[in-house]
């Protein structure tokens, strides 16, 4: 195989050993499994849940100094039943995890959003303020992005139940722990409807890129702005073309 590149030129070495190493760390460590969320802080990786032959409910910890894998309480009653496809982001010794339930109880008349105090090391609620009178919030969805800007946590997309892949664009206030929705439904000037995309924060600026809508595959590209609140979607040049 050959590869060729515009910029910066990059080897896989004299051996054709590539740049990724094996770990090996001690166990106990998860088992194997797909559609969990995992997020990093603080020197530690964290992974919650996902499915093997099931769907799981365990809680891991990673140390990447140490090479150690933890596992963490999930079994409060502040703590999620067994989830995929949600999403698990970090600010400020706190992880917030949210969707990855279609069909449970527990969601049918809450939001689907759970806290974990990482220096308490335990679940805690993550009811609102009392100030606040929340009149709307996302409901339960998998297959979303969430990444954090600023003090916010924001949600994109997903599938909802019978309604399918959702274009729903939400922001949870870590301050407020208030949700406020960034863009209609019925918007047509952004991404619109997708769920297992993938998108990232960079510069005050979200990007999104590619996703389901249906059963159809999408390679469009967004910036969402956080300042003009506006919606660009961005035309990428294929700099790389392998060959075999």
């Amino acid at each position: 195989m050959s590869v060729a590149m515009t910029g910066p030129s990059y080897s896989m070495g004299q051996s054709g050993n590539s740049l990724w190493t094996q770990l090996f760390p001690s166990s106990p460590s998860p088992c194997d499994r797909y559609k969990h969320a995992s997020c990093s802080y603080d020197g530690n990786v964290y992974i919650l849940g996902g499915r093997d032959n099931s769907c799981l409910r365990d809680f891991w910890r990673y140390n990447i100094v140490c090479n150690e894998w933890t596992e963490l309480s999930c079994t409060s009653e502040a703590a999620p039943e067994e989830l995929e496809e949600h999403s698990m982001v970090a600010h400020e010794g706190i992880l917030y995890v949210f969707g990855g339930m279609l069909d449970s109880a527990y969601t049918k008349c809450k939001c689907a959003l759970w806290v974990f105090d990482i220096d308490k090391q335990k679940w805690v609620q993550s009811q609102e303020k009392p100030s606040i009178r929340q009149a709307q919030m996302p409901t339960n969805r998998k297959g979303h992005s969430a990444v954090v800007m600023g003090s916010a946590m924001l949600v994109y997309g997903g599938y909802v139940d019978i309604k399918g892949s959702s274009p729903d664009f939400w922001s949870l206030n870590f301050d407020t722990m208030a949700w406020s929705q960034l863009s209609e439904s019925q918007n047509s000037s952004g991404p619109g409807p997708r769920h297992n995309h993938s998108a990232v924060v960079y510069d005050n600026c979200m990007y999104l890129f590619g996703g389901l809508r249906g059963l159809r595959e999408l390679r469009d590209f967004w910036r969402w702005n956080s300042s003009s609140h506006m919606w660009t979607s961005l035309r990428t040049k294929n700099i790389i073309s392998c060959s075999h």
